[in-house]
């Protein structure tokens, strides 16, 4: 049953995607034969995809605070290729990610042709043209997520925020808006750490297709309630992380009080 579960979840998740993508790819067509704007089709089609999966794939996404509409720049921590889907969900916006990314068969042509910032870490050189995108890809349209940790983490801990691609908000004076990813798995489910956040080498079809066992998942988004504005992008860095850091600290005291009063009961 696990085993049929999961391969439908996954036949279904890869089927609303390239469905999506040629909706996408028809309409953008249309709208530039046309002279026309692109962006506000391109929210609407992604906003759909975000949703489409996370209802095939059983996640539920919670809402804390409140949600920044374009333009924007927003930090978060990163668990998984599934902080994606639920962003999609949720805001209007393009990301900042792995270079590795853009050669993922079928993936990468996709992330590349809706506007996916990829940025190289093994070359500071690349830190100038990713800052130049980043520029540009913040419209009325949609903002930019970030995520300053470099990689994905189990979530135990929150990995320091590397300041290189703060450049941008930080010369342009914008504010900055962060938040901070949770995810709770269903009661006959594996936990999170081990079937959502993909912080080891598994392999992404692998992980994908145990993820994809689960029954259930909560994702909860907790928005911060201020956004952070400085000159320094080291300090832009530190000042976000110490923010980010608190949410997490704050939900580390939560779940652990949880579990407490699970066993209690």
């Amino acid at each position: 049953m696990k085993f049929i579960r999961s391969f439908l979840k996954t036949l279904f998740t890869i089927l609303a995607t390239l469905f999506l993508y040629g909706l996408f790819a028809t309409g953008y067509l249309i709208l530039k034969l046309f002279r026309m704007e692109t962006g506000a089709w391109r929210n609407i089609c992604l906003n759909l995809w975000g949703k489409s999966v996370c209802k095939i794939l059983s996640i539920r996404v919670e809402i804390v605070g409140e949600v920044p509409e374009p333009p924007f720049f927003l930090v978060s921590n990163h668990l998984s290729y599934v902080d994606i889907m639920i962003y999609f969900n949720t805001l209007k916006t393009t990301f900042v990610s792995k270079a590795e990314v853009k050669n993922w068969p079928i993936i990468g042509f996709m992330a590349k042709t809706l506007g996916i910032i990829f940025i190289d870490r093994r070359r500071k050189s690349d830190v100038a043209r990713v800052n130049r995108s980043v520029a540009d890809q913040i419209t009325e349209y949609k903002g930019v997520v970030l995520f300053p940790e470099g990689t994905t983490s189990s979530g135990e801990s929150l990995l320091p925020f590397k300041p290189s691609i703060l450049e941008h908000p930080a010369k342009s004076k914008m504010p900055v808006h962060y938040a901070y990813i949770t995810y709770e798995t269903g009661p006959k489910d594996k936990d999170a750490e081990q079937t959502v956040c993909w912080w080891n080498d598994e392999p992404f079809g692998s992980h994908f297709f145990n993820f994809a066992a689960n029954r259930s998942t909560v994702a909860k988004i907790h928005f911060g309630d201020e956004t952070l504005q400085r000159d320094d992008r080291k300090e832009l860095a530190a000042e976000l992380y110490q923010k980010v850091e608190t949410l997490h600290q704050k939900n580390t005291l939560y779940s652990s009080n949880k579990v407490v009063a699970e066993k209690s009961a």
